[in-house]
């Protein structure tokens, strides 16, 4: 059965796009439209029971809020929102900040994303709404509202125990943006595995980036120039782990006999780049699918005790990592 993701793909726009046209809202070009129609019917795409609300005045409305510098973070995030409303007859909204949804009046419950997850002037401001809402990545900075994630320092930890055991001890480690609490704690789980094996963490290995492939080429260039540079390097995304494939690439690198570089989130650009990327499998789609079933428990449940949701990780080992060479480069 086809979904708003096959019909946005055949028509060539956005699936939020599509989303509006199906929503019947005004704002959206009359050809824009008419090629959403078309390819909807082209499809045989059709809405379900529960999704006809989306266009009457009684529907209620779902909030995400993501303001995230990765564009796979945040397509994957946005597809696992979209398909989720689908079956629950809820309409969605996505925006960047609290101010974009404060005049709602037909709110019934958010999903915020890091570092939102973590904004504590968003989360009071929701609690004195009486507004229900789901935290993805977030740490425990309050005791408000339902939450889910991955142990993201377990994960860092694996995988820099991985590059260990291949045979890697010069590892340098790009972080992710230092607003995020996953960064910080991914970089702890790097710092748990070498501290367990007795290894001196070199400072000039840490480098500091914001999620995104600009600050992973940044990153990667200042590891990569460093006279005793790292033999492996893992980067707290994959969108930076990708940029430091790049890197190595024009510095004439080879991935992996000179050098391993390994990732987070199993992101689509981290199986569509050669060396394919090793990584820490984390389900961003279905993440945030599962917050807005949480969500909806919540919204028909309000007193019902809050959860603590810890989805499963796992290491995946591609072409991008090996032991380290014996040979001088």
């Amino acid at each position: 059965m086809p979904t708003i993701i096959d019909v946005a793909r055949e028509a060539g726009v956005s699936f939020k796009t599509v989303a509006r046209v199906l929503n019947g809202e005004a704002n959206v070009r009359a050809a824009t439209k008419q090629k959403v129609l078309t390819a909807a019917k082209a499809l045989d795409y059709r809405v379900n029971p529960a999704a006809r609300t989306l266009r009457s005045k009684t529907a209620k409305r779902l909030a995400l809020l993501i303001d995230n510098p990765s564009g796979s973070y945040e397509e994957a995030t946005q597809i696992g929102a979209m398909l989720s409303v689908q079956s629950m007859g809820f309409q969605l909204f996505i925006g960047k900040s609290l101010a974009e949804i404060e005049s709602f009046e037909d709110l019934v419950g958010v999903v915020l994303s890091p570092p939102i997850s973590n904004n504590i002037a968003v989360i009071q401001d929701l609690e004195r709404r009486e507004v229900p809402f789901v935290r993805i990545g977030a740490e425990k900075t309050s005791e408000a509202g339902d939450r889910i994630g991955i142990d993201d320092r377990a994960a860092a930890k694996e995988m820099t125990e991985y590059l260990l055991g291949l045979g890697h001890r010069k590892i340098g480690f790009i972080k992710g943006d230092p607003d995020y609490d996953v960064s910080r704690r991914r970089f702890e789980g790097c710092l748990d595995a070498m501290k367990e094996t007795d290894l001196i963490v070199d400072e000039a290995y840490c480098v500091t980036g914001d999620f995104s492939y600009e600050s992973g080429l940044r990153g990667a260039e200042q590891l990569l120039s460093l006279a005793d540079r790292p033999t492996a390097i893992f980067a707290s995304n994959d969108e930076m782990a990708s940029a430091a494939l790049a890197t190595a690439y024009k510095l004439n690198i080879r991935v992996p006999d000179a050098l391993s570089v390994v990732g987070f989130d199993d992101a689509p650009v981290s199986r569509a780049i050669y060396p394919r990327l090793t990584t820490v499998q984390q389900s961003t789609q279905d993440m945030v699918g599962e917050a807005v079933r949480i969500l909806a428990d919540r919204i028909s449940q309000k007193e019902a005790p809050l959860t603590q949701v810890v989805l499963p990780h796992k290491i995946l080992e591609r072409e991008s990592s090996a032991p380290p060479s014996t040979k001088s480069d």
